[in-house]
């Protein structure tokens, strides 16, 4: 698994150790990938169309609807049927979307949350993959070439639905599904989602550039902050690049970055223009302040002729004079020359970028971290997510001008990030509304106008033998105030610290005396006991687990924020009555469901602890869905009428094979939505 440091939310030590990530694949040591067949022709004449548009709200879609703005999805809705989709617990998209993809609940497929734990050591580790050693390594003096086996592994378990339908030959065009890294190879064709790392490190590192001595970002988290001179209007430096794991670490006790690659780029200012100019590896970029560049393909040299790998970058020049500052975002793995498998097959890529131009492909492409630490602010927030949603809709029209017959899967992330970001822009209640820009509170709304259209895109291919199914994996509430369940759990005995370490400001799982503990938390609802037998230094005896999940519910539930006088948790779910398969014993025995309003404090999703145990959500991340499923339901549209109120999304990868006359495979525990 990759590790995450539990004191910054960051995989391990070296973020910027993308061959770790890789391990030794083929890849990794920039060389080509084999190509896989695509398949012969079609098999059916039937088709399902299904737009996974992610955390779109059930509430602000019917709103929106009543009023007018979204005629394509009430066509739809008045088709077929409009109504809340039951999700997982939780309510996260790897979780939910992983259920989609199997028909499995998380203890089939294995992934309960974004973050999970070692149970040997209590470490958070990234829950999506995990990296693979390499079978065998060949060292030549300070040269170590893996090459056997290793690399990325999908932690994902259970047959993807869609693998029914390809051996059948029934083409399945999968665009961006999360947790489909590696890229799965039982698709046709199919582009990886949520979970691609960039080519950097798992969750994405930006960099950003200043000349500004005294301008300083604590606790900084995703990104690197690099001080530069400016000497006659010209700046030298050196974009970033991944670790090199293929030659013997250097010490980097005076040069934090020894082993980092490195490209060197100058800066030419024209402080009159407000405009500057970038010469980076033989290329000339033209910025201007405020706007984001194409994409610059950048290449760093790993190894000799043989190693390197090529990503790709945007650069929004922030300010000129009296101090230059420039955000570069998370470098991207370049779909045309892929340093790691984002698209099946590997070809897909680069004839994508060929005909529409290079494309985001880490999974989460909106860079939530700039903006959380104000690296970047709500206009560049939102100049960053027009361009993804741009480059998304370029990327359909692509796909769906080629598609023919089966399943289409497209996703969209901006319905889910931009919901995240933008909140307290449009919710006049947030407590932190009078620090967002105004300009931007229409963003949601509008952004649920974009989808219409994209729903107009799809609805003249409705007929007796096409489905079209609009869905989302859970909705949407308010983040206003965050709850430290670390905390709670240690000011009330189950959570013990070493000695010496209750004075700390705050803590670390390594601070945990687990000698004496009994419960922790790790993830952003999972509640684990301190099991014997299963954690490293587990104490509670098996028969003891009931009596300590009952006590440990009833008092969570009673919890009140003296300052609002609700109750942060709304309901904690027992694991054994949401899950079945054989990753549940391994799973958190208590999922904590939170009150919208609430969600687990970012601290307490790595296990740490502090000194309140409620406060004010700090963030420009002002919505979220992390709260008792059963108050964040998904949205379901279908254009053929749905024949029972209640449905699951554990119910549409049954629906999707049923209409394809595939019969439900004995893994999935769900039901045809058009059956009673």
């Amino acid at each position: 698994m990759v590790p995450v440091n539990s004191k910054n939310n960051k995989p391990g030590v070296d973020r910027r150790d993308f061959m770790r990530i890789l391990g030794g694949t083929a890849a990794a040591a920039g060389m080509s990938l084999p190509l896989a067949s695509c398949g012969g022709g079609s098999s059916t004449d039937k088709k399902v169309i299904v737009l996974g548009l992610d955390g779109l709200d059930p509430k602000i879609l019917s709103a929106l609807m009543e009023m007018g703005r979204l005629p394509n999805f009430k066509k739809l809705a008045e088709m077929g049927s409009l109504q809340p989709l039951a999700t997982t617990m939780p309510a996260l998209s790897p979780v939910a979307w992983s259920s989609f993809i199997t028909g499995m609940t998380p203890g089939g497929h294995g992934i309960a949350d974004f973050i999970a734990r070692d149970p040997s050591n209590y470490t958070p580790v990234f829950a999506i993959y995990e990296n693979t050693a390499p079978d065998l390594t060949i060292s030549v003096g300070d040269v170590h070439l893996p090459i056997k086996g290793g690399g990325p592994k999908n932690l994902r378990r259970g047959k993807p639905f869609w693998a029914y339908l390809t051996e059948r030959d029934i083409p399945a065009w999968i665009s961006k599904i999360p947790t489909n890294f590696p890229v799965e190879e039982t698709a046709t064709k199919a582009i990886a989602g949520m979970g691609t790392p960039d080519l950097v490190d798992s969750y994405g590192v930006f960099s950003y550039y200043t000349s500004d001595p005294f301008e300083d970002y604590p606790d900084l988290e995703g990104g690197e902050i690099v001080y530069v001179d400016v000497n006659k209007d010209v700046v030298h430096s050196n974009l970033l690049g991944p670790v090199n794991s293929l030659k013997t670490p250097m010490d980097t006790s005076t040069d934090p970055y020894a082993n980092t690659t490195k490209i060197p780029f100058t800066i030419y200012l024209d402080p009159k223009a407000d405009g500057a100019r970038l010469d980076i590896q033989g290329q000339t970029i033209l910025l201007k302040r405020g706007e984001y560049s194409p994409w610059v393909t950048v290449t760093f040299d790993l190894l000799p002729v043989i190693g390197s790998v090529q990503g790709i970058a945007r650069f929004l020049l922030k300010g000129v004079a009296p101090n230059f500052q420039l955000y570069v975002t998370p470098i991207n793995i370049d779909p045309s020359v892929q340093a790691a498998p984002v698209t099946y097959p590997a070809e897909f890529g680069a004839e994508i970028a060929r005909d529409i131009g290079a494309f985001w492909t880490k999974g989460l492409p909106a860079d939530v971290k700039a903006f959380d630490h104000k690296v970047i602010n709500d206009e560049e927030y939102v100049g960053q997510a027009d361009l993804i949603l741009k480059e998304r809709m370029a990327l359909f029209d692509h796909q769906w001008s080629r598609f023919d017959s089966g399943l289409f899967y497209f996703y969209v992330s901006s319905t889910d990030q931009d919901a995240h970001m933008m909140w307290r822009n449009m919710d006049k209640t947030h407590p932190k509304h009078h620090e967002a820009d105004v300009r931007f509170a229409g963003w949601i709304p509008h952004l649920y106008e974009e989808m219409d259209k994209l729903v107009a895109k799809v609805l003249p291919a409705v007929d007796d033998k096409t489905l079209v199914l609009v869905c989302s994996d859970h909705g949407f509430a308010q983040f206003a105030r965050q709850f430290h369940l670390n905390t709670w759990l240690r000011d009330n005995g189950y959570l013990v610290l070493k000695d010496g370490a209750a004075k700390k400001e705050e803590t670390s799982i390594f601070d945990v005396d687990w000698s004496q503990s009994v419960a922790y938390g790790v993830g952003f609802n999972g509640l684990y006991i301190n099991l014997k037998g299963r954690e490293g230094q587990g104490i509670v005896p098996p028969e003891k687990v009931a009596e300590i999940t009952e006590k440990l519910s009833r008092e969570l539930e009673a919890v009140v924020d003296l300052e609002t006088g609700q109750r942060p948790i709304a309901k904690v779910y027992r694991r054994e009555d949401m899950y079945t398969g054989p990753a549940t014993p391994m799973m958190p025995e208590l999922l904590v469901g939170y009150t919208p309003g609430y969600r687990n404090a970012s601290a307490s999703v790595l296990g740490s602890t502090g000194k309140p145990t409620i406060d004010l959500n700090p963030w420009a991340w002002s919505g979220d869905h992390s709260m008792a499923r059963d108050l964040v339901p998904g949205t379901l549209l279908s254009s053929k009428k749905v024949a029972r109120a209640n449905t699951s999304i554990l119910d549409l990868p049954v629906t999707i094979l049923e209409f394809f006359g595939v019969d439900k495979p004995e893994q999935m525990v769900g039901s045809s939505i058009f059956q009673t």
